[in-house]
Order: structure tokens, then sequence, then C-alpha cells
């Protein structure tokens, strides 16, 4: 599974350690210790990884 952040940035859930909230941004760990910062939530994160897995995001740009 994937997270999709902005900018077309792609996380992979293997890579992931947590996710952390705070402040209005969602940090997140990686198993390298690197640390990637984005604006959505997780239940955000997983809504549209959720939409992607079942081929929504494959029919919108279609539509564009």
């Amino acid at each position: 599974m994937f997270l999709f952040l902005e900018d077309d940035d792609v996380v992979l859930t293997e890579n992931v350690v947590v996710l952390v909230r705070l402040k209005g941004e969602t940090e997140i760990l990686m198993a390298d210790r690197t640390v990637k910062t984005t604006g959505f939530t997780p239940l955000t994160l997983s809504r549209r990884g959720a939409r992607f897995r079942s081929g929504a995001a494959r029919r919108k740009e279609r539509h564009i």
C-alpha cells in the first residue's frame, strides 16, 4: 500500500514506522530514519490510498 502525499510524492507503507500528527502536520517516520512531513491527516492519507486501490484515481484522470 502507498501513502499519496502532496506534489506527486508517494511513500511505500512497508517503509513507514509511524505516523505522528503534531501542530497541523503529519510526520511520517521512515525505517531509514528519515522524516517526511505532510499537511494531510492520517485519515485523509488512508482515504486517498483507498481511492487509488479502487481505481477511482485512474478514472478521474481520464475525465480531465
